[in-house]
């Protein structure tokens, strides 16, 4: 049972991930897109600080040449020239600050956004993860079902509903509900034994490829949809017991004299002896 385990395990982990549903990539995509634009818009925010940060201090120091040439402190022709250029430094300052402001919202919005997108993620997992487990319940009480053998005989013979099944398929159904199903064995843990149900079960959710009694688990897959579908399962015929032949008993009204007949002693005459016979007689 360990190897079993073992085997089942490794052909599991060679498997690629499941394909996921259009809109599960969708939302992904959209996901991944929203982390990267938040990380270019996070990274110029970055560059702003630091640029609005050095104009305003460009700023001051103009704004120092200025109070100084004001005061008629003589300044160098440099100096001169950067004054020229305060006005041109200011409308620099607030354009890198409405830029920031224009930033920080986009980046909120962004982040709104992947929140939105991570909760609508977690619902559709959440109903992926039930819709699962709902086709896992509905596939062990068919295959539970199939190991009664009044309902092989309906699968074999297509009677009270149910779908005409050739004898391999119905065997390998019956099979299968063992592998899934199985009676517990004592040699190993309930973990152990349960993880390998499992395995089964989750390559005939995915539709596997991989052989199994003689088949696929697609193959598999198929043919317990085509159960479920058929509604014979709605509503399983109970076994009908065989009943003995009854046997009824009659009575016929007696008349009178029968009736007369049945109560009145039947008396026998008896013989007497010749002294009895003379004793009488004398």
């Amino acid at each position: 049972m360990k190897a079993a385990k073992q085997q089942g395990n490794a052909g599991h982990g060679g498997e690629s991930q499941p394909a996921l549903s259009p809109l599960r990539a969708a939302l992904g995509a959209a996901a991944a897109s929203a982390q990267a634009y938040e990380t270019y818009i996070d990274n110029g925010l970055i560059c702003l600080k630091h640029k609005i940060r050095n104009i305003e201090k460009k700023k001051l120091k103009l704004e120092d040449y200025k109070d100084r040439l004001k005061n008629g402190e003589p300044l160098n022709s440099d100096q001169l020239e950067a004054v020229e250029k305060y006005e041109e430094v200011s409308h620099n300052l607030e354009f890198a600050k409405e830029l920031q402001r224009t930033f920080s919202g986009l980046s909120q919005d962004l982040l709104k956004a992947q929140r939105k997108a991570q909760r609508r993620e977690h619902v559709l997992q959440l109903e992926a993860e039930k819709k699962k487990l709902r086709t896992v319940l509905q596939v062990q009480y068919v295959l539970q079902n199939l190991s009664r053998e009044h309902v092989q005989e309906d699968f074999r013979g297509g009677f009270n509903g149910a779908l005409s099944l050739p004898s391999r398929e119905l065997e390998r159904l019956v099979q299968f509900a063992k592998l899934t199903c199985p009676e517990r064995n004592a040699s190993v843990s309930v973990e152990e034994q349960m993880e390998q149900s499992s395995l089964y079960f989750w390559d005939l959710l995915e539709g596997s490829e991989k052989a199994v009694l003689g088949t696929t688990y697609k193959h598999m897959k198929d043919l317990l949809s085509q159960l479920l579908m058929s509604g014979y399962f709605e509503s399983v015929p109970e076994k009908k017991e065989q009943c003995l032949p009854e046997f009824q008993l009659t009575f016929s009204p007696l008349s009178p004299e029968s009736l007369m007949e049945c109560t009145q002693p039947e008396i026998q005459p008896q013989e007497v002896s010749d002294p009895e016979r003379a004793l009488l007689m004398g």
